[in-house]
């Protein structure tokens, strides 16, 4: 395991251009049309272009019918190539909000779909935070929008992206987390590769090496640490199987430690045990990438550290990463998404009602 180059990304600004909008195909840039002609608008789906450090995103603006200004969610994705389209429940997640009077906001990522742009593995999510809080800065200048009453909804890595983007914009006034860590990338990939090991026929013994181990061996600072730790993983004949890639230790003159400074180290709960504004937690009890145990135990004495009077962190029974429902850790997810999870959305919907300013 050779620790990956620190070059760092450098930002270059923002830009957004509304290209098309579903409802009024003639209507002007909202940015110049005034808001007496924004608020009588029915409902619509605009189309929007918009540039952030480098990339070069597209997405939809979807704005509920009447008066506005409207309060709002960004939906932020996981990892992996996603669209706007494609996030897991993201399509119920639009239509919960924009039926109780949210705009929503998503875009492609980079590199997927319509957008355009490569991130740096070290800082994928430290540039993915900055496209966010650039994002929200942008939507809270439209006339449509209700800028103090931004929030975001996020899956996976979001949970690492979120509270970034908080310690770069002040303008996040609600966080609806789905399945997100609660420590650092590191720890969240050895939880991974061990649930993953499991359910591939590890041992008790063999799955206490990789949890004693794993992190241990990523995470060392000299290389006799390093090649301590990767001995012992190494003891598995099948490890290579059981995390779904080559494990190999290597030279002394190939290895160095990680620097500190890559985004694989950034734990989100130093960021939640200062976060005072609304908070909807939520994990699924056979969640194999994100541990939801120790998840929802760090989020709730976060949260309560932070003397947060507006959080909420549930587990939702039989549902896996996704909130699908599914019969064990084990097994694969089902095509429909959990009814403790819908229920669980309305109830936080009707208690922070986009009618209270």
């Amino acid at each position: 395991m050779v620790a990956p180059s620190t070059d760092r990304w450098v930002r270059v600004g923002l830009a957004f251009v509304v290209l098309s909008s579903a409802a009024c195909a003639t209507h002007a840039d909202p940015t110049t049309t005034p808001a007496a002609e924004i608020v009588d608008l029915g409902p619509r789906t605009e189309e929007v272009s918009f540039g952030s450090d480098g990339f070069q995103l597209v997405g939809d603006l979807d704005v509920p019918g009447g008066p506005g200004p409207h309060p709002a969610v960004v939906l932020v994705h996981g990892s992996g190539s996603q669209t706007r389209f494609s996030t897991p429940t993201s399509g119920l997640i639009q239509r919960k909000f924009l039926d109780a009077d949210y705009a929503v906001l998503a875009w492609d990522k980079p590199g997927s779909g319509e957008s355009t742009g490569d991130f740096d593995p070290e800082r994928t999510l430290t540039q993915r935070a900055q496209i966010l809080a650039d994002a929200i800065g942008w939507l809270g200048r439209q006339d449509s929008i209700d800028a103090t009453r931004i929030g975001v909804w996020g899956l996976s890595q979001a949970g690492w992206v979120m509270p970034l983007a908080m310690t770069m914009t002040d303008d996040i006034t609600f966080v609806i987390v789905v399945s997100g860590g609660a420590e650092d990338s590191i720890e969240q990939m050895v939880f991974q590769w061990t649930e993953q090991a499991a359910c591939r026929g590890a041992s008790d013994a063999e799955l206490e090496i990789m949890e004693r181990y794993g992190a241990a061996a990523l995470k060392a600072e000299t290389y006799a640490d390093h090649e301590n730790a990767m001995e012992a993983l190494l003891t598995i004949s099948d490890l290579d199987f059981y995390v779904g890639r080559d494990i190999e230790l290597a030279p002394p003159d190939e290895w160095q430690p990680w620097s500190r400074e890559i985004d694989a180290f950034f734990d989100p709960v130093t960021v939640l045990e200062k976060t005072t504004i609304p908070v909807l937690a939520v994990f699924g009890e056979y969640d194999v990438q994100i541990d939801p145990v120790q998840g929802a135990e760090a989020y709730r004495e976060a949260l309560a550290r932070a003397g947060n009077s507006d959080f909420r962190v549930e587990t939702i029974e039989g549902a896996g990463h996704t909130m699908r429902p599914t019969d064990g850790p084990c097994g694969p997810e089902s095509s429909g998404v959990s009814k403790e999870y819908v229920d669980l959305l309305d109830d936080w919907l009707r208690s922070h009602p986009a009618v209270d300013g």
